[in-house]
């Protein structure tokens, strides 16, 4: 087999193994809703580091969730969200790994504006470093480097 097709067999498997482990992801679209109807939702959310400083946290998963429906917004750099949903009422949870889950019940009416900010406490639960599924990704990335330095090897001899 020439080196090229050997290259791209293996490019392919280690992009379908990181598909498959979810590291390499599109992010999900924003669900909010627009029209007549509804109201805003907007906060920030923070959390105390390991010095008992408060900062901002950026990622942190927002979700909204009716009962029926559930919306999701992710904070920005600075740690604020904002989502725009249907009247009623919501049950309003944080995520962020490394820290507590949080919630927060806010009703909503047409042409509402709330704000709920959240402070989330550490879990004290370690962060993996990475994911378990990458753990068989170093795996065959190894197994790669093996096998080709082995052709290369046979092929000098």
């Amino acid at each position: 087999m020439k080196p090229t097709g050997y290259f791209a067999i293996v490019a392919f498997t280690i992009a379908i193994l990181l598909l498959g482990t979810r590291l390499v992801s599109a992010q999900p679209r924003v669900q909010q809703v627009f029209g007549a109807g509804g109201g805003m939702i907007t906060g920030s959310v923070y959390g105390f580091d390991m010095w008992d400083e408060l900062e901002p946290i950026a990622w942190a998963s927002v979700y909204a969730n009716s009962g029926q429906h559930t919306f999701v917004a992710y904070t920005s750099g600075g740690g604020q969200y904002e989502m725009y949903v249907p009247q009623g009422t919501y049950n309003v949870t944080v995520v962020e790994p490394g820290y507590l889950s949080y919630s927060s019940s806010v009703a909503v009416a047409p042409g509402s504006a709330s704000t709920i900010n959240f402070y989330l406490e550490e879990s004290h639960v370690p962060v993996p470093e990475f994911p378990s599924g990458m753990v068989s990704a170093v795996t065959l990335f190894a197994l790669a480097a093996v096998l080709i330095a082995t052709k290369r090897t046979r092929r000098r001899k």
